[in-house]
């Protein structure tokens, strides 16, 4: 379902509509921080920062519509990760996700690099 939003910006509203959103999460804990703004379950995570990415890739119509945010290291994975894009959210955090027929799909936050 695309969302419908609103930037305020001086006193001209502007409303945009986005066809592209995200369509599923790999996890809960990651589903429920963005759905309902649930700030548990993950140690040293960044949470304003986090959120701030999962609302722009939810926004982004395409992979290369990120390359611009060069801070969030945007990069593809590789081996069994192949697919996958990661940006780094803070520290060991990364916000991982794959473009699908347009849409942002198995979106997670993790700390892949663990064991």
């Amino acid at each position: 379902m695309a969302r419908v939003g609103s930037v305020t910006s001086g006193v001209v509203r502007v409303l945009y509509y986005n066809p592209a959103v995200i369509r599923s999460f790999a996890d809960s804990k990651t589903r429920r921080l963005f759905e309902e703004d649930r700030r548990r379950g993950f140690r040293g995570l960044d949470y304003d920062r986090a959120l701030l990415l999962l609302d722009t890739l939810d926004a982004a119509p395409s992979l290369d519509s990120l390359r611009a945010l060069r801070s969030v290291r945007l990069h593809a994975l590789s081996g069994k990760r192949k697919g996958t894009s990661s940006m780094t959210i803070n520290a060991r955090w990364r916000l991982t996700f794959r473009f699908a027929g347009g849409d942002v799909a198995d979106v997670a936050i993790e700390d892949y690099h663990k064991g």
